[in-house]
């Protein structure tokens, strides 16, 4: 038989929630809060990027985060093996052509190229980290080069070529093409002994005064990223010559981020660089690139069945609402498409949600446009919370890539002067046991 039920909605604070709700006729009373205590503030970050699935390359001045700089460390290989130059070979030109497969910004701001070499060996077997560095040599082989990237141009004539995929191409050193020419065929017979004589190279972008963009590059497109050496032999100038040399997903490559975040907004600065965590009740930041999370603890729910006797508590479904601020909102830094949230096992390690198993369609996690704010339903872990199952020590949120793609987010924190606020709604049961 079912019982009777009672809906009723529950302004009272979790402290105090299930005082007096059982009534002497009901098996099951249903009620609502999103009044929740939370405790939130944003934290910097630091990710693993070894051969990640895009690298990032551009600038950016953000007048919330501040100055960042993206880049990549790569190696390459030669596409023919044993590759021989002839007699009396003559460098024409060396370029790097990047394969563009998306952006984030401004991308009419012009970008000023760098490129070094390596002079220490990447290893395939390490891991990289966005803030890792590889020692290069002094001299920038791309000479300041000057760009604006053109992600909706999708058709370039190069010479007799016809390439139809947004790219950004980058001229090297004279230097750099005749060290490649001379080196001795033996260096060429297989990918390790070239990497020994060529270890690859640093590419990044200069800091740039207002706005700007980060560029992502799929560095394995072996069909539209290469490194091209244009030659000819001395006695045949008339027949030009290319030779490439590619990245694949056996080479060693990672991003590496450059933040400076003391040029950020004073709130941002306050809370991220001066400690002052109780900002981030009125705002949160997240930023990929290994830049910034956001901790969200719910600290009273070990005391919401406090005064239960001989009754439980029933969490029929909790979501977690994270509105974005007017400041994304009128932003040409867009809101990302997918976030990640996570719980932590300690002050270092986190560990996968029970509601993340339950797949994306129950977990969400996905920015709604209309709404202007994601979700997350954490029914299962807050049910774990309030029956001590596990510690609470909290939630880490962040945004899905942070690792490959570049974008930002701004959250209304819990105690938000203005707009919509973050919160945790709750619908839960108290049951007769």
């Amino acid at each position: 038989m079912i019982g009777i039920m009672a809906f009723a909605s529950c302004k009272k604070s979790p402290e105090t929630i299930g005082n007096n709700l059982i009534s002497d006729d009901s098996f099951i009373s249903i009620y609502h809060t999103d009044t929740t205590e939370i405790i939130c503030h944003s934290y910097l970050d630091s990710v693993a990027t070894d051969n990640a699935s895009n690298a990032l390359l551009g600038a950016m001045k953000d007048p919330i985060f501040g100055n960042t700089e993206a880049g990549f460390y790569t190696q390459f290989r030669p596409s023919v093996a044993g590759q021989s130059f002839g007699n009396n070979p003559v460098v024409d030109s060396l370029v790097l052509q990047l394969c563009l497969v998306g952006y984030y910004g401004d991308t009419t701001v012009m970008q000023t190229a760098h490129a070094y070499e390596l002079t220490d060996s990447l290893v395939f077997e390490n891991s990289y980290y966005s803030h890792s560095t590889v020692a290069t040599g002094s001299i920038d082989h791309a000479n300041g080069y000057q760009f604006c990237p053109r992600p909706k141009t999708k058709v370039h004539i190069i010479g007799s070529d016809t390439v139809t995929q947004p790219i950004i191409r980058i001229p090297l050193s004279q230097d750099l093409g005749n060290y490649l020419v001379n080196l001795d065929t033996t260096a060429y017979s297989r990918p390790d002994r070239f990497k020994q004589h060529f270890k690859g190279l640093y590419v990044t972008c200069a800091t740039v005064g207002l706005d700007g963009a980060i560029s992502s590059i799929n560095l394995t497109n072996n069909t539209y990223t290469l490194l091209q050496l244009y030659y000819h032999n001395a006695a045949t100038p008339d027949k030009p010559m290319r030779y490439n040399f590619y990245v694949t997903s056996s080479d060693a490559y990672f991003n590496h981020f450059d933040h400076d975040y003391t040029q950020g907004s004073p709130e941002f600065v306050s809370q991220l660089m001066e400690g002052q965590e109780s900002l981030g009740q009125s705002t949160l930041y997240l930023q990929t690139m290994g830049g910034v999370r956001t901790k969200v603890l719910f600290p009273n729910l070990t005391h919401w069945t406090d005064t239960l006797e001989g009754c439980r508590l029933v969490v029929n479904e909790a979501k977690l609402i994270l509105p974005a601020t007017a400041a994304l909102m009128d932003s040409i830094y867009k809101a990302p498409k997918n976030f990640m949230l996570v719980g932590f096992s300690s002050d270092t390690t986190t560990y996968l949600l029970p509601d993340y198993l339950e797949g994306s369609a129950f977990f969400d996690g996905t920015y709604n446009s209309s709404k202007q704010a994601v979700s997350f339903r954490i029914t299962e872990y807050l049910q774990q919370m309030i029956d001590g199952k596990k510690d609470n020590l909290g939630l880490s949120l962040g945004i899905n890539g942070a690792a490959y793609n570049a974008t930002r987010y701004v959250i209304n924190g819990p105690e938000a002067s203005d707009g919509e606020k973050m919160r945790l709604e709750v619908t839960y049961s108290i049951v007769n046991e």
